[in-house]
């Protein structure tokens, strides 16, 4: 049996989020590449226990299993029969649908481990719900006493520490608060009694916004963060869906573009580069372990599997209108036996350039300074243009001028570190930093 929860207040927060990032609510139906879809009104939503999840994630982190326990129950029985009872709650969320909700659908590749190539039939599409879209939830707590605690969950959120959903290495699932609603409810006063009667009724007004008031900086911070900064050498391509409208200013494949149409590389991609490089550098200094704590391991014919610690996001490429208006490129196929252009063999590109601002974050969990190390090697490589990004490579596509990495630990700017590749200024390091975690490399 269940503890009774005894309160005489009751504090309900109104969430209004917008996704920064692409969201993906993975969908019972199929593989589980759609959306999750509310049976009613069919639009996407997200469950009540997706969000308490997340939450209660963050909260054993920051404060320990015992107060996880005590504020999100526990199923274990005590001495006295009873488990522990809840003292919050959490309703789904539904998205504001004032424009719609603008989803996406991104082509993904499985690539094999031994081979580097696509491994066969793998190929698939997963939808997102697109980074814009606005999200609306309430939280309740019974009793008081857990308002600082839980508002440290929500400053974790809005500065993009946690993420919802699935496909969180590839940046998905963090939402931003816009508002943060907050009302307390004395049970023991008639107004409140009656107000709390129609709670879900009152207007805005009646709520204290508190959103201005969470903290800069939450309990629980990533380790590292990491910005790299430059441009495209020449032109890129992160091949999207096929385009099936056949018309003659249609190129064959297009870059990839967001929900707001603003041309990419999704984080998966990136994600999908770097890891390749830091495997063959693992593998060379002997120290293949750090991929598995880095990327995770999956479970497999019954072996528990691992979560990984890293986190790449998506990354607008240029200007949206310059790429826009960027002419299509042909080129054409050639027999790898005959030397010869293959019939039909013309086809177009749209490819795209501009500035680009990669952004990484290794979480603080499986030796992140190890994870920081390694991929700071690869990032080397990216630099000095061993490493490419999208396709095209054997045409010079994808090559990054990489002109800044910056390094934050714990999300403080005071810890910090730069390197330089386009000035004098070379590598900015006064906490030693980058040593540090070069170093942790070969530490067993």
């Amino acid at each position: 049996m269940v503890a009774i929860v005894e309160y005489d207040t009751i504090v309900k927060y109104q969430v209004t989020a917008i996704c920064k990032e692409p969201l993906h609510i993975g969908s019972a139906v199929g593989d589980g590449s759609e959306v999750l879809v509310h049976p009613v009104d069919e639009m996407p939503f997200v469950q009540a226990s997706s969000i308490a999840g997340t939450f209660r994630s963050y909260y054993l982190k920051a404060y320990g299993e015992e107060e996880a326990n005590e504020l999100f129950g526990s199923p274990e029985i005590k001495e006295n029969g009873l488990s522990a009872g809840s003292k919050i709650r959490f309703t789904d969320a539904s998205f504001l649908q004032n424009q719609g909700v603008q989803l996406e659908l991104r082509p993904r590749v499985k690539i094999d481990a031994e081979t580097g190539t696509a491994a066969e039939g793998s190929k698939f599409n997963i939808e997102y719900i697109g980074a814009g879209n606005k999200i609306q939830f309430s939280v309740y707590l019974y009793g008081t006493g857990y308002e600082e605690k839980v508002e440290d969950v929500f400053a974790a959120m809005d500065s993009q520490v946690i993420q919802f959903g699935g496909q969180k290495s590839n940046g998905c699932g963090h939402l931003q608060i816009e508002k943060l609603l907050y009302r307390s409810f004395d049970m023991k006063n008639e107004k409140d009694r009656m107000l709390w009667f129609r709670e879900e009724e009152l207007e805005e007004k009646e709520y204290e916004d508190r959103k201005a008031t969470l903290q800069q900086n939450a309990k629980f911070q990533n380790a590292y963060e990491i910005t790299v900064t430059g441009k495209t050498e020449g032109e890129l391509l992160v091949k999207s869906i096929v385009v099936t409208d056949y018309s003659d200013k249609l190129p064959d494949c297009m870059n990839m573009k967001n929900a707001k149409e603003e041309y990419i590389v999704p984080g998966s991609s990136f994600k999908g580069t770097i890891r390749s490089q830091m495997e063959k550098i693992a593998k060379y200094i002997d120290a293949s372990d750090i991929i598995d704590s880095t990327f995770g391991v999956p479970e497999q014919r019954g072996k528990k599997g691992s979560i990984g610690n890293i986190c790449f996001f998506d990354t607008v490429v240029g200007d949206k209108e310059k790429n826009k208006n960027m002419p299509n490129s042909y080129r054409i196929h050639i027999d790898k036996f005959t030397g010869g252009v293959i019939q039909q063999g013309l086809f177009s590109e749209k490819n795209v350039a501009g500035q680009v601002n990669f952004h990484i974050s290794i979480q603080n969990r499986n030796h992140p300074e190890r994870t920081c190390g390694l991929l700071l090697m690869a990032l080397r490589d990216l630099a000095i243009g061993i490493v490419n990004v999208g396709s095209g490579y054997n045409v010079g596509k994808g090559i990054i001028e990489v002109e800044q990495i910056h390094l934050e630990k714990n999300g403080k700017e005071s810890a910090a570190a730069d390197i330089f590749f386009k000035n004098e200024k070379g590598i900015q390091d006064p906490q030693n930093l980058i040593e540090e975690c070069l170093q942790s490399i070969r530490r067993e």
